[in-house]
């Protein structure tokens, strides 16, 4: 299983403490080693050019030892008799985040996303889609993590977005073997295009019936290429309504993406990663 390093950034919000328990829980599922992260960000007019007449003063290594101290107070009460790396750098977090993953070959990043109720459509927050984005490895993102309802800690429930382009084998193969190894449910959904609105009650459903039983039979060639018998969810309409209609309906725990580092990856779902984070009843690993 490839999550041995976990990297969690924290910015000390309501947000950050809430998801505590998912980050414990994946480093005991896992065996993972764990980092928290805190970036702090000097501002812009810190950096006074050469030809300025004043000097700004900004007090950066006491923000820096201030947030030091709050990382390990965090540390402690977050995880309690656990070994943590910690780490506190200057720079900019929607760009650091990602960097820094690679440079410590970390395996997992797990944040939440921000947006609130209505607005959380319009919201994913620049931070996440700028580490969604850039990062090379697998991203967990949790979108309500503040509000009352199922943990969803545990992953006895995995719902896994599929497309049916090629690339898409990994994919599966993947969930399969997360599955496996943590003994979950897992079950495969697929968004068909549907037909245009003024060509006919009558068209639209043969096309939308055509469709399914196309992308039924290219999933089941694909199962079987990668030798696996998932139950299958096919369902005519755009791909955020579709998937979060599979995972409320199974009651997922985590929703399963491919989002790669090529543009091309996993087809129309990689345009679609961002909405599928931002509105998903349950957590979004993306891989």
């Amino acid at each position: 299983m490839p999550f041995k390093k976990i990297l969690f950034p924290v910015d000390f919000s309501e947000r950050s403490h809430a998801i505590v328990p998912h980050v414990k829980a994946a480093c005991n599922r896992f065996g993972a080693s764990l980092t928290l992260v805190h970036f702090f960000h000097v501002p812009a007019l810190a950096y006074v050019a050469p030809e300025a007449p004043l000097v700004f003063d900004f007090p950066a290594d006491e923000i820096r030892a201030s947030a030091e101290r709050k990382l390990i107070e965090f540390s402690e009460d977050s995880f309690p008799g656990m070994k943590v790396n910690r780490i506190v750098d200057e720079g900019d977090p929607g760009a650091s985040i990602a960097a820094l993953a690679r440079n410590l070959h970390t395996d997992l990043i797990m944040l939440p996303t921000r947006g609130r109720g209505r607005f959380r459509a319009a919201l994913l927050g620049s931070v996440t889609a700028k580490t969604l984005h850039d990062a090379e490895c697998a991203v967990w993102t949790e979108a309500h993590c503040e509000e009352t309802g199922p943990l969803h800690a545990d992953w006895q429930t995995i719902v896994c977005a599929i497309d049916t382009v090629p690339e898409s084998l990994r994919l599966i193969r993947f969930a399969s073997d997360l599955a496996a190894k943590i003994k979950a449910r897992l079950s495969l959904v697929h968004a068909t295009t549907t037909a245009d609105s003024g060509s006919g009650k009558s068209f639209e459903l043969e096309f939308t019936e055509f469709a399914a039983d196309r992308a039924r039979q290219t999933i089941a060639g694909m199962q079987q290429e990668v030798a696996t018998s998932l139950p299958v969810c096919i369902e005519a309409g755009a791909i955020p309504d579709v998937v979060h209609h599979a995972a409320d309906s199974l009651r997922a725990d985590v929703v399963l993406i491919g989002r790669g580092a090529l543009p091309h990856f996993a087809g129309r779902l990689r345009s679609h990663a961002y909405s599928i984070v931002r509105d998903m009843p349950c957590p979004v690993l993306s891989v």
